[in-house]
């Protein structure tokens, strides 16, 4: 087959069909029924000539593989992204989360950010490789995970213990970008190349149980609310880590907020509280707060069951995102000591879930190519390398020597604060953006 101009009118008008129907199968995590996304992503492959494999853990829990077989005797990159999407409350959206509606240029729906987006975009690019008859020397594995919301037992770890030889390459290009910012001479686009480690804790708290027209003093609810107080105004020492010197000095030469020498003085942590108020983008602050700090926040709680009755037993659950050089036994010395510092007493500590900080060198032809390929379609774009605060199936990766590198070409920081909550969408243009990107990354690179 002869290569031949691709017409991306074309190209969007079916990637944005595809992504439309994507969200509309219900992968909400939990249950995940994910097998339901690795059929959909079967059948559009199938009608490409391009075998898949469908894995399933457990019933319902489908993760998918498939590749483009080069000349090579080994896998050269993996294009990765998760199928299963996180819970809504549909009453709090503008437009049915799982409507995949189009409307002013954008794709709304549960997991339009987070992460099918992506996977139309690593989907495209895949079957516009074969249907220009690109012959590469090293196969390109196409992989969609389970689970991945909920930790990546069912899904990610899943595989690595059951076929890892599915998943062995050099590269692997996944989520964790997503976020970038405009800055009137600039279009900064964040690649991840690190992210933090994750310990989700239970604190169980006991006390004396009762009626609740008497109380007492050993009321273990009490005990949990102090806690959550405690842990809630908790702020850790501000640690510079490589990851966070290379993401402020990136984002410092190109910021438009003050003067560059001022911005990076995040870096001294004397004075990264100052200048962290200083800077009047929220969204902003926030990542930044994440990049310098490990991070406690409250989620979970489970106290009682009847309004009369004081209960014997309580907990909550925190997240805790962890720094490189932090390990989960550090974050529950450190959850101690703040509760008995607030004067908490009676409680637990179990740890749910870990994983360790994981993290890619930037110095590498691949990262060199999607600078160069970014600037092709966008001659504003500037990479910037970022440690992101959530964890993504890279880590498997990343713990086994693989680059892994999260691009999502999704460069606005309000994505954030869309990914995990109400009103998710995503701009037509920017999937476009990532299929041309990533395109062109694949050709040259596995040439």
């Amino acid at each position: 087959m002869s290569a031949h101009a691709i017409e991306w009118n074309a190209v969007e008008k079916e990637a944005v069909e595809l992504l439309s129907r994507y969200i509309q199968i219900n992968t909400i995590n939990p249950p995940g029924n994910e097998i339901e996304g690795a059929r959909f992503l079967q059948k559009v492959l199938a009608t490409e000539g391009i075998p898949c494999e469908v894995f399933e853990s457990e019933k319902g829990r489908g993760s998918l593989i498939t590749q483009f077989s080069g000349s090579g005797s080994i896998p050269e990159i993996i294009l990765l992204h998760h199928i299963d999407v996180v819970p809504v409350e549909e009453d709090k959206w503008e437009h049915p989360p799982l409507s995949g509606v189009v409307l002013n240029g954008e794709i709304w729906g549960r997991g339009a950010l987070d992460c099918k987006s992506l996977g139309i975009m690593q989907l495209m690019a895949f079957v516009l490789l074969k249907r220009q008859g690109f012959s590469p020397e090293q196969h390109i594995v196409l992989a969609a995970t389970a689970d991945e919301e909920a930790g990546s037992v069912k899904g990610a770890e899943w595989l690595m213990q059951h076929v890892p030889e599915k998943l062995n390459a050099r590269w692997v290009i996944n989520e964790g970008g997503g976020l970038g910012l405009k800055t009137g001479q600039s279009n900064l686009h964040f690649c991840q190349v690190a992210e933090k480690g994750v310990c989700w804790v239970r604190i169980t708290f006991q006390g004396k149980p009762g009626h609740g027209s008497l109380p007492h003093g050993r009321n273990c609810v009490v005990e949990m609310a102090k806690a959550i107080e405690a842990l809630a105004e908790h702020r850790s020492p501000f640690v510079i880590t490589e990851p966070a010197e290379q993401f402020i000095s990136g984002i410092a030469r190109e910021q438009g907020y003050m003067p560059a020498a001022e911005f990076r003085e995040l870096l001294d942590p004397a004075q990264a509280e100052a200048v962290l108020a200083a800077i009047p983008e929220p969204v902003l602050q926030l990542v930044l707060n994440a990049c310098l700090r490990n991070t406690f926040t409250p989620t979970v709680t489970k106290a009682g069951s009847k309004t009369n009755v004081i209960p014997g037993e309580c907990f909550c659950e925190i997240d805790c995102r962890m720094l490189p050089g932090t390990t989960p036994e550090d974050m529950v010395m450190t959850i101690e000591q703040v509760l008995r510092a607030k004067g908490c007493r009676n409680f637990s500590i179990e740890i749910l879930h870990s994983s360790i900080p994981t993290a890619s060198a930037t110095s590498t032809p691949l990262y060199r190519l999607f600078e160069s390929t970014l600037k092709k379609h966008d001659p504003k774009a500037q990479l910037i390398p970022y440690m992101s605060s959530g964890a993504t199936d890279s880590r498997f990766f990343r713990e086994r020597g693989i680059v892994a590198y999260g691009m999502q070409m999704e460069s606005s920081l309000t994505s954030m604060e869309r990914m995990h909550g109400h009103n998710e969408r995503i701009a037509i243009e920017n999937l476009v953006l990532g299929i041309q990107v990533l395109y062109d990354t694949l050709q040259e690179f596995c040439k």
